[in-house]
């Protein structure tokens, strides 16, 4: 009985010794990344670092945050931010969102508010800390807009697991339920207001291929760049149209894209519509490819529906034969 006692206090005094080393290292690992952050231009200000959760977590809580990267113009400040682990497993993280904080761009600022917004980050044990998967859910988003417009999401859920037969690449999926566009928006979109002032749902889910593993280099030096993606879904619900695309785009150097997406869109006409009083198609091309489409619709199915191959090549997309105009470019800042 003795010696059982001695075993349990000394396993109790080691355990202890081990959460108070390692929050101790957690507290200046943080705090020397901040300082690094400063030595390369960073605006990196952190008001207070707390460890807290003894005997069995480690509960860290940033106060007062404002982080801004010179060379990308995004900045971000926060009242604080918390990250929750496991004292066994360090690099498993549960990350607290404040329910107000602000992210800015060189375009514009964004004030984002929201009921909750929490994410799980699992990452591999090694000095890099390459991301593993990861999973966020957001509740009641508001997003304010210094250029004058506001958005709402009534929710969210983003995830990404690492392709393990692919270097440097993760299965990446969302879910937007609720979406409620700028006022400004649907004004130009949906002028006369035939649809939903809400979408009603919009997912993506794709394997995508990096130019190097999100870790923390990702963060610190550059953000990985995408080579390959393969859409497994990309669809939308919005009133009477709804849109489903998939297919297979490798990337080059600059950004640009190349290969095939498949595409269905029901009730194409309203669709086609939005486009031009976007701006996005113009009124004097619009009946020429209204014509072109009403043939790509009689190929297969209902009138009201396109499936057609969206082709991306030189630069440029097109839908079948009908030239839509310059590729997007595919760049992560």
């Amino acid at each position: 009985m003795g010696r059982l006692i001695v075993v349990v206090l000394v396993a109790s005094l080691g355990w202890m010794a081990w959460w108070a080393f390692g929050s101790s290292a957690l507290d200046r690992a943080l705090t020397a990344w901040v300082d690094e952050r400063r030595s390369e231009g960073w605006a990196a200000d952190v008001a207070d670092i707390d460890v807290a959760g003894f005997p069995n977590r480690f509960d860290t809580t940033l106060s007062d945050i404002r982080f801004a990267d010179p060379e990308t113009g995004v900045a971000w400040s926060a009242p604080f931010l918390q990250l929750l682990a496991l004292a066994y497993k360090p690099h498993q993280v549960i990350a607290v969102l404040p329910n107000e904080h602000r992210l800015s761009t060189p375009l514009q600022t964004l004030d984002l508010s929201h009921d909750q917004a929490r994410g799980s980050i699992f990452m591999q044990p090694s000095p890099s800390l390459p991301l593993d998967r990861s999973t966020i859910i957001i509740e009641a988003l508001s997003v304010g807009s210094t250029l004058g417009w506001t958005a709402r999401l009534d929710e969210g859920r983003f995830a990404t697991e690492q392709i393990p037969a692919r270097a440097n690449a993760h299965r990446i999926g969302a879910e937007l339920l609720g979406f409620h566009p700028p006022q400004e928006v649907l004004a130009i979109l949906d002028p006369a207001g035939l649809l939903p002032r809400t979408v009603e749902r919009m997912r993506f889910d794709a394997d995508i291929g990096f130019t190097a593993p999100w870790d923390r280099g990702a963060i610190e030096i550059a953000r990985p760049q995408i080579v390959r993606i393969d859409l497994n879904d990309l669809s939308a619900e919005w009133g009477s149209v709804t849109f489903r695309a998939a297919g297979a785009l490798d990337v080059d150097a600059r950004g640009t894209p190349t290969g095939e997406i498949s595409i269905k869109a029901v009730d194409w006409r309203r669709l086609l519509q939005m486009f031009v009083a976007s701006g996005m198609v113009g009124e004097n091309v619009a009946p020429t490819i209204e014509t072109a489409l009403e043939f790509l619709a009689a190929l297969k199915g209902p009138s009201d529906t396109i499936d057609a191959d969206l082709s991306l090549r030189s630069g440029r997309v097109f839908l079948g034969p009908i030239p839509l105009g310059d590729a997007p470019k595919i760049v992560i800042r």
